[in-house]
């Protein structure tokens, strides 16, 4: 794939990296109250469909109310075998299409051929994005009705893999709406510490003073304070008798 000409951006849009894209989506997650552990693969999704087109980042940000609602729902396989019905029980597809991702996978390598079909799901059309991660397992998925159908074999003496809609977006960035940006980095930005005299002062267990001396290990009895406040670690009640 040939680069792509640099031309004058507007200033409406900022170009963001790709380590930038994925910090602040996944601190958008977890903020969403998305389980910590289903997080970079929710993440992951709404980068590679953000870069294949599909408006996965403003989906994120308008639907953040919908997602928190139904973050700590699981969809639900009705049937089994090679043709199968998840009900997603209204959960977003960028949280559900990583399920829907290692079904397909499994049932493919299980049966060689398979077919999901996907009810009561948010945002159907970013199930767009299962096609080109599944080919990173070997799999075909074609979707249709919609994105609520998908239909899975192997692939077939495949190709040199073309480049990944990530390649480009590693050497070129992204281009995003400021706004559009900005909103979720502050959103994101909820999912961080509190700050505090505490967070300001430590470097991995160890905790500083203003000289840079080491004043304790971080702990159970070290609790953290508004920044402004002073810190001091909990007595040791055999060490507090004065001496």
């Amino acid at each position: 794939m040939t680069s792509t000409p640099q031309t004058h951006k507007p200033t409406s849009t900022v170009n963001v990296s790709l380590r930038e894209c994925r910090l602040v989506t996944g601190r958008v997650l977890r903020t969403l109250g998305v389980p910590r552990g289903a997080v970079p693969a929710a993440r992951d999704t709404a980068v590679v469909a953000q870069a294949l087109g599909l408006d996965a980042l403003r989906r994120l940000h308008d639907d953040a109310d919908a997602l928190r609602a139904t973050s700590a729902l699981r969809s639900h396989r009705r049937t089994d075998g090679p043709d199968t019905a998840v009900d997603a029980r209204g959960r977003h597809a960028l949280v559900a299409a990583p399920d829907l991702l290692d079904l397909a996978v499994a049932l493919t390598h299980r049966h060689v051929k398979a077919r999901i079909t996907v009810t009561d799901v948010a945002r159907p059309e970013l199930l767009d994005v299962l096609p080109v991660q599944a080919a990173e397992f070997g799999v075909a998925l074609t979707v249709s009705g919609g994105g609520l159908v998908l239909d899975c074999t192997p692939l077939q003496d495949p190709a040199p893999a073309p480049e990944s809609p990530l390649d480009h977006v590693l050497r070129h960035g992204l281009d995003v709406s400021a706004d559009l940006w900005w909103s979720l980095f502050h959103l994101g930005n909820e999912a961080l510490t509190p700050d505090s005299d505490l967070s300001r002062q430590h470097t991995g267990r160890s905790v500083f003073d203003e000289s840079g001396r080491i004043v304790g290990e971080v702990g159970e009895d070290w609790a953290a304070k508004p920044a402004g406040q002073s810190q001091a670690p909990a007595q040791d009640p055999i060490l507090s008798d004065g001496r």
